[in-house]
C-alpha cells in the first residue's frame, strides 16, 4: 500500500554538474573560471576581485538542492566592542536587499545565497554586483565606527 506505484526520486545532481553550470555563468560576468578557481575542502569555489571587494563563490548541495552562494569578506572583528557591532550588523540586515551580514571565523562577510536551479548569467552578475556594492559601501564605515581592520585583498 505505502510506496507502491510511486516512482523513485531522481538522483541529486552532483557537485560537478553544478560546478559546470557556475563555470558557464562566470565568463558572461567577466570572470575567467579557471583563473578564479579556489581549492576547497568540499565542493567547488571561485574568487576574484570586483571593484574593491574580494568576491567568493561557492556551490553546495543541501537536501538534494544546489545552492549558489556569493560572499565578500569585509573586515576582521575588533578585539573589543563586539556587542555594539553585532547590533549594528543586525540593524543593517533589515536595510539590505537579497543579502545579509554574517560572521565566520572572526571575519564579517556580506553574502547572498539562492538555489542554483534557474540561475542565469544576468542574475549571477546582479547578485555579485549587489554583494560587491554593499561590501564596498560598508567596509570602511564599519571599521571607522567599531575598529577592527579591513580584510586583505587577494
Amino acid at each position: 500500500m505505502f510506496g507502491r506505484g510511486r516512482k523513485p526520486l531522481p538522483p541529486a545532481p552532483s557537485l560537478e554538474t553544478y560546478a559546470a553550470v557556475v563555470e558557464q555563468i562566470l565568463p558572461a560576468v567577466g570572470v575567467d573560471p579557471v583563473a578564479a578557481r579556489m581549492n576547497t575542502e568540499e565542493g567547488f569555489g571561485w574568487n576574484f576581485q570586483r571593484g574593491s571587494a574580494l568576491i567568493e563563490i561557492f556551490i553546495s548541495i543541501q537536501n538534494n538542492v544546489g545552492y549558489f552562494q556569493v560572499l565578500a569578506p569585509i573586515m576582521h572583528l575588533p578585539a573589543q566592542g563586539l556587542l555594539p557591532l553585532y547590533r549594528r550588523l543586525l540593524e543593517l540586515n533589515l536595510q539590505l536587499t537579497n543579502a545579509a551580514f554574517g560572521v565566520h571565523m572572526d571575519i564579517v562577510y556580506v553574502f547572498s545565497e539562492r538555489p542554483l536551479q534557474g540561475l542565469d548569467a544576468n542574475e549571477a552578475n546582479n547578485i555579485i554586483s549587489l554583494v560587491a556594492a554593499y561590501a564596498d559601501d560598508m567596509d570602511n564605515k564599519l571599521v571607522e565606527e567599531f575598529g577592527g581592520r579591513l580584510h586583505a585583498k587577494v
